[in-house]
C-alpha cells in the first residue's frame, strides 16, 4: 500500500471523524455472514476494499473457518477507499452501528484517530498476541507507551535500487557514500540514453522521503526524537539539523544525480524509466518494487541510501501499519471476547499465510508468514528492517507535510534558502497549532475520562484459545 493512501486517508479523518461531517453511500460493500447471527455472536470488521481480489476472498474464508470453528459468525464490510474509512467510521458510530475491528493506518491513528479517542487501548488487550510478531514489528504501532493497533500487512520502506546487468557491465559497485554515489553518477551520465537516477518528483508527497533520509543523517540518526521535540514545542524545526537536510537534498540536483527529468516525472513515469533502462539507479519505495521486478528484464539490485554526514550512518525510513487493525473506542466491551478470539484466529501463522500471502510480502512482519526470496528482498530483511527510523509524515500532521514538500521543491529550484524553508514548516505547524488546535502529545494531557472512553472494561483470557 502506498504511503499517500496514509496521508489521504489522515485528511479524510480531519474533515470527517474530528469535524463529524461526511458520509458514505455504502456502494461497492461486501459482507460475509448475514444479520441473522449464530449462537456464539457476530464481529464487525470495516476496512476498503483489497487492492488484490485473492485478498478478499481468503479473507472471506479464514472468517467462514473461524465461525465454523467457534460459532461467532464475521462481517466484513469491505467498502470504498482508504480515504472512505474515517468517514464511514464516524457515520456508523453516529448511526449505532455494530463495529468491531476496523482497517486503518497507524499513521491516521498517531495524527487525528488517536487524539480523537476514536481508538480503544490494546496494551492489556493484544498482549498474548505479541510474541507472534517478529521483532520490531509491533514498535509502530505504540503511541505514548500505549498498544493502538495490531499491524496485518506487510511493511514498508524507502529504497535505492540499481541496475546490476548494467553496473556489472560497466564494472560498477553499488555506492555506499555520497562521492562514491556521484562518482557512480558520473559514469552512469556518459553512457548514452541513461540518466544517473531517476525520482517522482512530480509527485509532491514524495519529497518528504528524501528528506527524512538526510534529516536522519544530520540529527545523528536522532530524526524521531528531533521531529518530536519540535511538535512538543520544546524546539523549533529552524535548526542546523534542518537547514542541513535541505541542502542535501539539493546537492543530487547540483552535483547532477537526478536531473531536471526527475521534477518531471511521476511514479508510474519513474517506474517505466528505470524498467526500460533509461535510469541506472531509482530511489522509491518497497511499494514500488512489486511492479518493477515483474517489469524488468534484467538483474535489480539493491543498496542503503548513501552517508553524506561525517559520523553518521545510513537509515532508511520504515514503516509498519499502513493496515493496521483497531478496535473503535465506540465497539461494545460485551463483545470483546468475540472481537479478540477473531483476532487471535486471523494472526495464526497458516490463516495470517492465506491472507497476507495473497500480496507480495517484502518483510516478515509476523512470524513465519512468508516472503519473497529474491536477493532484493533478502538484503531488504538483513540490512533495513533492523537499520531504519520511523516515517517523520506519521509524526506529524498533514500541513507539515504538504509544507516539506513545498519548501523542498523551492530550494531545489532556487526560489527559497534552506533557512526559509525550514521557517516555512515551522510557521506552517504553527499555523495548525493556532488555527486547529493541534497538539502533538494529546496522550500526555488527556483527562481520566479520556482515558476511561478507551480504555477496555473487560480483558478476555486469550490464551485459552491460543494454538
Amino acid at each position: 500500500m502506498k504511503k499517500i493512501m496514509a496521508l489521504l486517508c489522515t485528511v479524510a479523518m480531519s474533515v470527517g471523524l474530528l469535524a463529524g461531517c461526511g458520509s458514505s453511500s455504502g456502494d461497492n460493500q461486501s459482507v460475509s455472514g448475514s444479520d441473522n447471527t449464530g449462537d456464539g455472536g457476530k464481529v464487525v470488521m470495516l476496512a476498503c476494499e483489497p487492492e488484490v481480489p485473492a485478498e478478499k476472498e481468503a479473507w472471506e474464508e479464514v472468517a467462514a473457518d473461524f465461525e465454523k470453528e467457534t460459532g461467532i459468525q464475521v462481517e466484513l464490510r469491505f467498502q470504498g477507499t482508504w480515504s472512505d474509512i474515517p468517514q464511514t467510521l464516524q457515520q456508523s458510530k453516529l448511526a449505532g452501528d455494530q463495529i468491531d475491528i476496523v482497517r486503518v493506518g497507524i499513521g491516521t491513528i498517531s495524527s487525528t484517530l488517536g487524539a480523537a479517542g476514536g481508538v480503544k487501548d490494546l496494551t492489556d488487550l493484544a498482549s498474548p498476541l505479541l510474541d507472534r510478531y517478529s521483532d520490531g514489528m509491533i514498535d509502530n504501532c505504540y503511541i505514548g507507551g500505549h498498544l493502538w493497533a495490531l499491524p496485518y500487512y506487510d511493511a514498508s520502506s524507502y529504497m535505492c535500487l540499481y541496475n546490476k546487468t548494467l553496473f556489472d557491465e560497466m564494472g560498477l559497485q553499488a555506492p555506499q557514500t555520497w562521492d562514491e554515489l556521484v562518482g557512480v553518477s558520473k559514469a552512469l551520465s556518459e553512457k548514452d540514453g541513461v540518466m544517473p537516477m531517476i525520482f517522482q518528483g512530480k509527485d509532491g508527497w514524495a519529497w518528504p522521503m528524501m528528506y527524512t533520509e538526510t534529516y536522519n543523517q544530520t540529527t545523528g540518526n536522532k530524526s524521531v526524537a528531533a521531529v518530536q521535540s519540535f511538535l512538543k514545542g520544546e524546539s523549533s524545526f529552524v535548526s542546523d539539523a534542518s537547514v542541513q537536510a535541505f541542502d542535501l537534498v539539493k546537492k543530487f540536483y547540483d552535483e547532477n544525480v537526478l536531473t531536471q527529468a526527475s521534477l518531471d516525472t511521476d511514479d508510474e513515469g519513474m517506474i517505466a524509466t528505470f524498467a526500460q533502462g533509461k535510469a541506472g539507479m531509482l530511489f522509491a519505495g518497497t511499494w514500488d518494487y512489486e511492479t518493477l521486478k515483474d517489469s524488468c528484464d534484467f538483474e535489480i539490485g539493491a543498496f542503503q541510501f548513501p552517508v553524506m554526514v561525517d559520523g553518521s550512518h545510513s537509515e532508511n525510513g520504515y514503516g509498519v501499519g499502513d493496515y493496521a487493525l483497531a478496535i473503535p473506542s465506540f465497539a461494545s466491551d460485551d463483545n470483546l471476547e468475540n472481537t479478540m478470539r477473531f483476532l487471535e484466529y486471523i494472526t495464526r501463522q497458516d490463516n495470517a499465510q492465506k491472507i497476507l500471502g495473497t500480496s507480495t510480502m517484502i518483510y516478515e512482519v509476523l512470524k513465519d508468514v512468508s516472503t519473497e526470496s529474491d536477493d532484493v528482498t533478502k538484503f531488504l530483511n538483513s540490512q533495513i528492517a533492523g537499520n531504519s527510523s520511523e516515517y517523520l509524515d506519521w509524526l506529524w500532521p498533514s500541513e507539515v507535510n504538504d509544507a516539506l514538500s513545498t519548501a523542498i521543491v523551492s530550494v531545489i529550484s532556487g526560489e527559497m534558502s534552506s533557512q526559509d524553508a525550514a521557517q516555512y514548516v515551522q510557521d506552517a505547524y504553527t499555523k495548525v497549532c493556532e488555527e486547529k488546535d493541534y497538539t502533538y502529545a494529546w496522550w500526555e494531557s488527556w483527562t481520566q475520562e479520556q482515558w476511561d472512553a478507551v480504555t477496555p472494561t473487560k480483558i478476555p483470557d486469550l490464551t485459552q484459545y491460543m494454538q
